[in-house]
């Protein structure tokens, strides 16, 4: 049996579900590197959480023979921090920089040169570095903050989608397969239903759901035993809408036009926990606008916390 902690990850672009478009450039894009011998373009993926930029990144690198050094935004310190960084690795690896968003604009300013010429400057002598030839992939669920020029430097720029409940339920079939599950369609599309149209959150629930199983001895997965658990106990409704989202439509149905910073407040979050985890599933539920001016939600949004809004209160 595969353990819990293991990855379920794909290790390859042809096992990786969903996301059609961005495989057929980047499976033509790494065969024309591999034949011009050279790394590929620097890559930036754009996306809410949990969609698979860091499992695309790792198959990229695998795909093109590379090793990967991965680091986290917040954690990439000044220029000097980079040019180090960069000086110390091996030929043959790229680098990962994930929550790219997140880097200090002074230290995004000094990967400039990098991956416009391949080269760094020295923040001793001021003289221009040469380096190896690599491959700079950036992952980010708030491209908004991010500075154009930089953006522009990414010769390869994606936005991964959502998934639909077909590519949901290959990907939900697939990890049952892993974790050595039996489950019927029925139950793959209760969960299908609630994971988000997200692959991590799907998974986690297959998780949760066979800890269950086990501990309770249910020999077979019921549709009607995923949807009480995932209900009571992972407190996920029937559109993958949980109790903060609760929170915030809550709060937002107390306005007609609100700012971001006001209603994170009001729900006691942080801004970036409201913009890059609640907002972008209510948007594409259609649930919500996010404006220039602020926040409102839509007839839609509006019908459902009206009908709903009781759940968690």
């Amino acid at each position: 049996m595969l353990n819990s902690r293991d990855n379920l990850r794909p290790s390859n672009l042809e096992d990786y579900i969903g996301q059609e478009q961005i495989k057929d450039i980047l499976s033509t894009a790494m065969e024309s590197a591999k034949m011009r011998k050279e790394p590929i373009d620097h890559i930036l993926l754009n996306g809410p959480p949990g969609l698979g930029k860091t499992t695309l990144a790792l198959i990229i690198a695998s795909e093109m023979g590379r090793k990967l050094k991965t680091i986290i935004g917040p954690s990439l310190g000044g220029p000097g921090e980079v040019v180090k960084l960069v000086l110390a690795l091996d030929p043959d690896t790229d680098i990962f920089i994930d929550e790219i968003h997140r880097v200090r604009k002074a230290t995004q300013e000094t990967l400039y040169p990098l991956l416009e010429d391949g080269k760094l400057q020295s923040t001793i002598s001021r003289a221009e570095i040469q380096v190896h030839p690599l491959t700079v992939i950036g992952a980010t669920t708030n491209i908004g903050r991010l500075e154009q020029p930089f953006i522009d430097r990414f010769g390869l720029q994606f936005q991964l989608e959502y998934y639909n409940i077909d590519e949901m339920s290959q990907i939900l079939l697939a990890t049952a397969d892993k974790l050595e599950m039996r489950v019927s369609y029925e139950v793959v599309d209760v969960v299908s239903a609630r994971s988000r149209g997200t692959p991590r959150i799907a998974n986690n629930i297959m998780k949760r759901l066979r800890d269950y199983a086990l501990v309770m001895e249910v020999d077979a997965l019921t549709p009607e035993f995923v949807a009480k658990i995932i209900l009571t106990k992972l407190r996920t409704d029937e559109l993958g809408l949980k109790p903060l989202d609760y929170r915030y439509l809550r709060a937002l149905s107390n306005y007609q036009m609100v700012g971001v910073q006001t209603l994170a407040a009001t729900i006691n979050e942080e801004v970036p926990t409201v913009e890059e985890f609640v907002e972008p599933y209510l948007l594409n539920l259609g649930f919500i606008q996010r404006e220039r001016t602020g926040r409102c939600l839509t007839e839609a949004g509006r019908l459902f916390i009206e009908q709903k809004g009781k759940m968690w209160k």
